[in-house]
């Protein structure tokens, strides 16, 4: 048997090498794919990865390959990062620019030499737009209005002025501190509670850190103003976590007042849509509400000229008519002077005369009840003489008569009282009972066995009680 005819592996690395370079040699194709196993070598800034076909009806596998992407190619996908704000990780669906190489050692790969970030910015898009058609299609508090949305939260009325606030912000960030230095040191001297309620905002795996700070708020019963959410500047997908379903369907039906206060300047997210007020930074927040604040103010100043403007015409008005009045209350009391003063004259006019008349009847009845006066005395004195003798015969025979009635009342009461005094009673058979040295009248309190003291006519028995009978008294019933 002839031997084989061979070649060494390296000889046939080589030849593929060749080949594959030859046909591949300087071209550049955009591949639609999947990023899997991904790493990267921070300080070789070397990015090493799977890129992988998924089957459409399914999470099968139908084409893998390995990849790499260094220099030109890091730069391009650190740009992507800063773009999208999407970490290029494992599970990201991207559009890339590969070229095909061939190593003799490590075999078949691409290197990734660009990236397309409008390709994923319109996936975030897509997610994003599905997320809001999702708040509003299972939730009926939130409605689409124009370019905007209606939702719960939107339609509360903010109070008139805000004084206490909730924050949910990092308790690293820097733009909460400006919210609060803005809020503390207002030009216009509004003093405001702050009560910070510190969680995680960023990064969509910790929604439910977020959702859980609102529902703190919520739990402690206390009447905040509003809410405010704040949140510094930060790379794109530091916000991912605003676009969230859940924390954008929370904000929407909070019972209070949510601002906003997220810092990103490209976009509106979901939880800005969501809330009451949304403003582009934690800075601009505190500005809005020290400006709600001070347009109450400006309106109760505003009031406050109006009322003073309005009460100084009121007070003209009132004095001129006052002094129209003044002048007609003048003019007419001379008037009823004038008119009274001659009323008064022809009254007295007629004064004068009737006295006259009523002067002579008076004097002829004087005269007249002169001359009886002197006739009378005599005739009167003798009557009222007899009528005195009456009255006193009429008083001397009623004493008696009276004296006599009342002297037999007397013997009556005396007889009655000597009948009922208790030395006749016991005359007459009684006998008085003293418990303690008090008379009772009943057995009620007197058991077997206790001292009683019993008192007759001529003596007193001192005795114990052998048994207790009861007694209906008929014996001496008359």
């Amino acid at each position: 048997m002839e031997p084989h005819k061979y070649i060494r592996l390296s000889a046939l690395n080589d030849m593929i090498h060749d080949t594959i370079s030859a046909r591949f040699a300087s071209q550049r194709f955009w591949v639609l794919a999947d990023i899997t196993n991904h790493s990267y070598k921070a300080d070789k800034k070397i990015h090493y990865f799977e890129l992988v076909e998924k089957a459409q009806n399914g999470n099968g596998i139908t084409a893998k390959m390995m990849g790499k992407s260094w220099g030109g190619g890091a730069v391009r996908i650190e740009e992507f990062e800063k773009n999208t704000g999407q970490t290029f990780t494992n599970n990201l669906h991207v559009l890339v620019q590969v070229s095909v190489d061939y190593h003799p050692l490590y075999g078949l790969s691409v290197s990734v030499l660009d990236i397309d970030s409008n390709f994923m910015l319109g996936i975030l898009e897509q997610q994003r737009n599905a997320t809001l058609e999702r708040l509003v299609k299972e939730n009926d508090y939130i409605q689409k209005v124009g370019d905007g949305y209606s939702t719960f939260n939107s339609r509360l009325k903010l109070p008139a002025v805000i004084q206490r606030v909730a924050v949910i912000s990092s308790s690293s960030s820097a733009g909460n501190e400006d919210f609060r230095h803005t809020m503390q040191h207002n030009d216009f001297g509004y003093v405001f509670q702050i009560d910070d309620y510190y969680t995680v905002v960023q990064g969509d795996n910790n929604a439910k850190l977020f959702l859980n700070k609102l529902i703190e708020i919520y739990n402690t019963g206390i009447p905040y103003d509003a809410v405010v959410i704040n949140r510094g500047g930060g790379s794109q997908s530091d916000f991912l976590i605003f676009d969230n379903y859940n924390i954008g369907r929370a904000v929407a039906k909070f019972p209070i007042p949510v601002i906003t206060g997220i810092g990103h300047q490209k976009n509106v997210s979901i939880t800005d849509l969501m809330a009451h007020t949304h403003t582009k930074t934690p800075t601009k927040a505190a500005e809005f509400i020290i400006a709600h604040n001070r347009s109450f103010e400006q309106n109760i100043l505003s009031l406050q000229q109006n009322i003073l403007i309005k009460s100084q015409q009121l007070f003209h008005g009132h004095y001129k008519e006052l002094n129209e009045i003044k002048n007609a209350v003048s003019r007419n009391v001379r008037e009823l002077v004038q008119l009274h003063g001659e009323e008064l004259t022809r009254t007295n006019q007629r004064i004068i005369s009737s006295s006259r008349a009523v002067l002579y009847g008076h004097q002829k009845r004087l005269i007249l009840t002169a001359h009886q006066v002197v006739q009378s005395p005599k005739l009167l004195f003798q009557q009222r003489k007899n009528d005195l003798v009456h009255i006193k015969n009429t008083i001397k025979n009623s004493a008696s008569e009276y004296l006599r009635r009342e002297k037999l009342t007397l013997e009556h009461h005396q007889k009655s009282i000597t009948m009922m005094s208790p030395q006749n009673i016991l005359r007459k058979g009684y006998a008085i009972v003293k418990v303690n040295q008090k008379i009772i009248s009943n057995a009620k309190n007197i058991e077997a066995g206790q001292e009683i003291e019993v008192i007759l006519k001529d003596a007193k028995l001192k005795s114990t009680v052998k048994e207790k009978i009861q007694y209906d008294g008929r014996e001496t019933d008359l």
